[in-house]
């Protein structure tokens, strides 16, 4: 039997200087060698001051965490891209050299002092030129750093940002602020816990990075081609099984993973070509793959680490921020798997390949490996803390690789795994310290509380046109920007907006944490999609809009939950009851819509009407819930008698 084999994934990793090869020679004294062994210096370092075996004060430990970071960063990533089999310049390498030393310096002026910087008076104590010149290195060196692992648009974003702080005063109206002088910036930017090391970094360093670790630890131990084995075993059977081999893969895969073009071109790797090869399009494989992908960051229990951020900002605690995004992200995955399904039936698209089904019984006797995600739960449930909770799940998946010869950690490979999650973890905690950039700007030239101001006003009008601008707004700071520090730009701004209208604080999180994700695959940039058209060989923007259609409930529900907390699971027990019957058979209906199939095609009038109870039955109200089971009835009455050939069937495949 021919398996499907899990990559681990890489994601902008494809094009590191020592991905695959070596410049600088061989052994541990190599380039190569140097920079494994920092990177599992960081690991180390993290697992014993986070973990709680040593103590050290928090801005102590964001300012090491973030100079061996940026060192890694210019370790891991040339200047450039590289092409396959392209070299390096040398001077490139040089460069990088001076920009380690650069990041290492920055990070050592603070930390020898660290002392003095805890107990100095903010805007009374003077800032020195030596200060000045770390701080402006400092961002630089971030900025820089950010382009190489996430590319231009969170770069182009935080330095919009300084420039407007730098030169806000000069603008007319509501946007022009009393200004902010250079040293005053700096000082915000590096010298205080509200810049560089403000909360997003905060929580990257000591959160983040342990369910990062966690991840590379499930990953190696062989989690997750259990969860591909078992995704296959499920839909074995069922018409277009690949494509929903991809949704169970992705959305359990991609919620540990925290990235997720990252989870694309993991999973993707093996499910794309198997849905090409039953029959799908390239375009729609691509798709699908890139909205399973993306709707991994919304998914319950870790959603990509966003769920422990909300928690921390919101004050809500971990359990309600879980239990409130549970209906959510299972109405996300409901509707893609119908959408899929109806696909199938439609265009009459084969089952899974006999020769890619792993045998159900080597499935069932690999399940314990599940044991570490099940440990994880139960002690979040149990109320100890969410650090504590990561290294012992940790721990725990160490003990549970012991059971396999396969998946048993050995010196060597415990080496390596401890490597990878520094280097998975590199990406986050450049771009959290880069976020901390637009945190700080907002903070100090006061434009978070203007934001409010329009937005509210603009709110007096009609609600629903702020959350329309809102969404927008949400899709343009998320644009190319990891799950995490994308919610942390976009809530500073658009959470407190809506929470100052009278908007549930959970929900108004919720709100912008869905349209910063969903950015990933909505058009015109839409990364998720473009890396699935890329490992498809599809059109980008023709997988973009497919991406889109396939995603359609992310985009409704969010309003819904809005004006009906139901949805988050809050409320009166009827009223939950209530939007849990009726959301699903509204997606159920909405997809039909979408797709142009329920029992047979359907004519255009027909997918209009779906789409409009789809709606109305995903608003938990008695009176749209009595309208959209009408209508539904109706067309399901209509599709019934033309599946017996009692009516005519439209000609086309509106598909």
């Amino acid at each position: 039997m021919k398996r499907i084999s899990l990559q681990i994934a890489r994601g902008n990793h494809d094009f590191t200087r020592l991905t695959d090869s070596d410049y600088s020679g061989k052994g541990l004294f190599s380039l190569k060698g140097i920079t494994s062994v920092i990177a599992v210096g960081l690991a180390i370092f993290q697992i014993y001051f986070t973990a709680g075996f040593g103590i050290i004060d928090s801005q102590l430990l964001r300012t090491i965490h973030l100079g061996i970071v940026l060192a890694l960063v210019f370790l891991y990533f040339p200047p450039k891209k590289l092409q396959e089999g392209e070299r390096e310049h040398p001077g490139w390498l040089a460069l990088d050299l001076v920009l380690i030393c650069g990041a290492f310096a920055t990070a050592y002026f603070l930390a020898s002092d660290i002392d003095y910087y805890m107990e100095r008076i903010r805007y009374v104590d003077p800032v020195s030129d030596a200060e000045t010149v770390c701080a402006t290195a400092a961002v630089l060196l971030v900025l820089e750093a950010t382009r190489r692992v996430a590319g231009l648009p969170l770069v182009i974003v935080a330095s919009a940002f300084l420039a407007y702080g730098l030169g806000g005063q000069y603008l007319p109206g509501i946007l022009r602020h009393d200004g902010v002088t250079y040293k005053m910036l700096c000082e915000q930017l590096y010298l205080v816990t509200e810049g560089l090391y403000g909360i997003p970094l905060a929580v990257s360093s000591t959160m983040i990075f342990a369910f990062v670790m966690f991840g590379c630890f499930l990953q190696r131990a062989g989690l997750g081609q259990v969860f591909l084995d078992l995704a296959c075993v499920l839909t074995r059977r069922s018409k277009g099984g690949p494509a929903k081999v991809s949704i169970f893969a992705s959305a359990l895969f991609g919620s540990i993973s925290g990235s997720a073009v990252a989870n694309v071109y993991s999973t993707g790797t093996f499910t794309i070509p198997l849905m090409k090869r039953v029959g799908y399009t390239p375009s729609f494989a691509g798709a699908v793959e890139a909205v399973s992908s993306t709707g991994g960051q919304l998914m319950p229990p870790i959603m990509g680490a966003t769920a422990f951020v909300m928690a921390d900002v919101t004050g809500a605690g971990y359990l309600a921020v879980a239990k409130a995004a549970l209906l959510p992200s299972l109405l996300y995955y409901f509707s893609l798997l119908m959408m899929i399904h109806f696909e199938a039936v439609n265009k009459n698209i084969g089952i899974i390949p006999s020769d890619q089904i792993p045998d159900p019984r080597s499935v069932l006797r690999r399940t314990y490996h599940i044991l570490p995600i099940i440990v994880l739960i139960g002690l979040l449930v149990s109320g100890r803390s969410v650090i504590s909770s990561a290294f012992i799940s940790i721990a725990s998946v160490i003990v549970v690789s012991c059971f396999s010869a396969e998946t048993r950690f050995t010196p060597k490979s415990l080496y390596h795994t401890l490597e990878l999650s520094s280097r998975n973890a590199l990406m986050i905690s450049t771009c959290s310290a880069c976020a901390g950039i637009i945190v700080a700007i907002v903070s100090i030239t006061g434009i978070g509380y203007k934001f409010i101001s329009i937005i509210t006003d603009l709110g007096q009008f009609h609600i629903l046109l702020l959350l329309i601008l809102l969404m927008f707004t949400c899709f343009v700071l998320g644009t190319g920007v990891p799950a995490t520090p994308a919610y942390i730009i976009v809530a500073t701004l658009g959470a407190p907006a809506l929470m100052k209208l009278g908007i549930p604080t959970l929900s108004a999180h919720m709100f912008v944490l869905y349209y910063a994700i969903l950015s990933e695959i909505t058009p015109p940039v839409c990364l998720s999609a473009y890396a699935g058209a890329s490992i498809a060989g599809a059109n980008a923007m023709q997988t973009g809009w497919r991406a889109f259609r396939l995603g359609i409930v992310a985009y409704i529900i969010p309003f819904i939950f809005v004006f009906q907390p139901a949805l988050l699971l809050t409320g009166e027990f009827s009223h939950v009851a209530q939007a849990l019957v009726t959301s699903f058979i509204g997606v159920i209906t909405l997809a039909g819509g979408m797709q142009g199939y329920l029992m047979v095609r359907c004519f255009l009038w027909e997918r209009v009407l779906l789409l409009a109870a789809g709606i109305a039955l995903l608003y938990p109200e008695i009176y749209s819930d009595l309208a959209g089971l009408g209508v539904i009835l109706f067309i399901g009455m209509l599709q019934y008698l033309r599946r017996g050939k009692a009516l005519p069937e439209p000609d086309l495949n509106q598909a």
